[in-house]
């Protein structure tokens, strides 16, 4: 019979595994939304590519400043200029590649976004082992397969529409994609060592400012009055998008780059369910099975990146893994 305080270990570690997985969901809905608000944004305002980066990013900032400093300040201030400038390349191809998202949407559909950026999960996944981050293992590739299947079956649709009219804007997205799979690839090491409100700030602020100097300089003001649906659009569009950045990385702490980015491939579905409730599109039956399909196969990846469990204490090596991930800062990540 258990004792109280075995129950209690039990019930921590129930929590600490599944929070990674509720933080992953939690992004991936957010995720959904940004690029039917940001395509409503160009459609109804004349804010140009550079504004709409600048306004997201600067937004994001002040969002996760905020938090950071009730919650890490320790963190915050004991970065060293070296800290500073690793993760300020790591934000260039990150949050930076934004600018090239805005331009890319600005010039195409948010259908053929959906469908482009889909692709971020397979390329992840694949840098992910090329870069040694995660092993690759039967169930693994057959998760990440399955879940592509099913993300094919989500979108077969919407795939009939993706016509010949390829263009600057889709090829731009695709650089886009390509630019935030290597992000996520390297950025597990980095989120274990400086923490996620920390290193999420720096990288925004650095951002921020080179977007700023470009808005400066290349930039178009906006010639229209913008709505208080508009104003809101944008500081949602911001904030949602510093959510997704802090809770990408919060799972990242006990989650392998490989299976983030595989729940990464329910981003499409949910795009498809928003623009059906803000665009009047048909949500189609394919979308809702392509859907459970995506979740069969992360829940596979996922299973193939855990550790193997003391036989036991079945439960010791996960809560092991989320306190030492709690304990990241300011240690170095466990190899």
């Amino acid at each position: 019979m258990a004792t109280p305080h075995e129950e209690s270990n039990s019930q921590a570690c129930a929590v600490s595994h599944v929070e990674p997985v509720v933080c992953l969901l939690s992004a991936v809905l957010l995720l959904s939304t940004v690029p039917i608000l940001t395509k409503y944004v160009f459609q109804h305002s004349t804010v140009d590519p550079l504004g709409m980066a600048l306004v997201r990013v600067m937004t994001g900032f002040f969002f996760l400043f905020a938090i950071t400093l009730a919650q890490d300040i320790r963190g915050l201030s004991a970065l060293t200029a070296g800290d500073v400038f690793r993760l300020t390349l790591l934000g260039g191809l990150g949050v930076g590649s934004y600018v090239i998202a805005a331009w890319g949407l600005q010039l195409t559909s948010a259908t053929h976004y959906i469908l482009i950026y889909s692709m971020v999960s397979p390329l992840t996944a694949l840098l992910s082992v090329l870069l040694g981050k995660s092993q690759s293992c039967p169930l693994k590739l057959a998760g990440i397969a399955l879940s592509l299947t099913g993300c094919g079956i989500a979108m077969s649709d919407k795939l009939g529409d993706f016509q010949a009219d390829f263009g600057l804007g889709d090829l731009l997205i695709f650089l886009f994609t390509i630019m935030m799979a290597a992000h996520l690839a390297w950025s597990s090491n980095i989120v274990k060592r400086f923490g996620a409100m920390t290193a999420n700030t720096v990288m925004f602020g650095s951002s921020a400012l080179f977007l700023l100097f470009g808005a400066s300089v290349w930039g178009q003001p906006p010639t229209d009055d913008f709505s208080l649906t508009l104003v809101s659009s944008m500081l949602y569009i911001g904030v949602a998008t510093a959510s997704v950045f802090l809770l990408r990385y919060r799972a990242l702490q006990t989650i392998c780059p490989a299976t983030v980015a595989v729940y990464q491939n329910l981003a499409p579905v949910g795009a498809i369910l928003f623009a059906h409730v803000y665009l009047g599109e048909t949500i189609q039956f394919g979308t809702v099975v392509g859907g459970a399909i995506i979740l069969l196969g992360a829940e596979m990846v996922r299973r193939s990146s855990q550790p193997q469990l003391a036989t036991s204490h079945p439960c010791v090596t996960p809560c092991a893994i989320s306190a030492a991930c709690h304990r990241a800062y300011p240690q170095q990540p466990n190899p």
